[in-house]
């Protein structure tokens, strides 16, 4: 029956929600029935128009003021809507928008909802995905820019790729810990299906990269980062 949740014999499941169940509930949590729609977005049962509206909202403001705050230390002026496009990133600048997004986001879908833990839960594992695969990738982009290897695009990518794939995991694990550190639920578990189906979340560790074209995903990172918020807020 659709919105339902399967606890026996369902196999074990990347990335499903963190819910807290008791010592004898061990068992893993899956979608019932499975839809790519609410793999995607980490729901269990259809989400509310308001709660959608509210965890827009949310993401929306936090990314605002976090990205006119920096605007400003750049000397951008905000009057003029496309300076938004003119920002420059570094790691901090991506920490300090994903991170007012994803909270916003989550304080927004809070609010009138029953499933606060969950939503919570989401958040961490958001900011974690958005934000670790940068530290993993920042480096080697700076490794490969210092060495004879720095023009060997086919290299740079493999190795950027390769770095990003760690991070994620790396997210995934802190996520866990975070999350659930008396180990009470099952693990998420990260696959190439997880990846992909998470690849915004990490859109900046690409921005950093600077590869040729892509780097230009810079340029929409509040964008991206207000969806992460959105999908933080409305996961249930």
């Amino acid at each position: 029956m659709s919105g339902q949740v399967n606890i026996i014999n369902t196999p074990k499941r990347p990335f499903s929600s963190f819910k807290s169940v008791t010592a004898a509930g061990k068992a893993h949590y899956t979608y019932a029935p499975r839809t790519k729609k609410s793999y995607r977005n980490h729901t269990t049962e259809p989400v509310e128009g308001h709660t959608k509206v509210k965890s827009f909202l949310g993401a929306l403001s936090g990314v605002g003021v976090s990205t006119a705050i920096i605007a400003r230390k750049q000397k951008l002026s905000l009057k003029n809507p496309m300076n938004i496009f003119k920002l420059k990133y570094g790691i901090p600048e991506m920490i300090a928008i994903s991170g007012m997004g994803i909270i916003g986001g989550v304080l927004g879908g809070m609010i009138g909802s029953k499933k606060k833990k969950e939503k919570a839960d989401e958040g961490v594992f958001q900011f974690m995905n958005a934000t670790v695969p940068l530290l993993f990738v920042h480096p080697v982009t700076k490794l490969i820019d210092n060495s004879k290897y720095k023009k060997n695009i086919p290299l740079r990518i493999g190795a950027i790729l390769a770095a990003l794939l760690a991070g994620m995991k790396g997210a995934a694990m802190l996520s866990n810990k975070i999350n659930d550190p008396h180990d009470r639920v099952p693990d998420r578990k990260l696959t190439l299906l997880d990846s992909v189906a998470n690849i915004d979340d990490a859109v900046g560790a690409f921005a950093v990269a600077k590869i040729p074209v892509v780097s230009q995903l810079e340029k929409i990172l509040p964008f991206i980062f207000v969806w992460c918020g959105y999908r933080a807020g409305q996961s249930n």
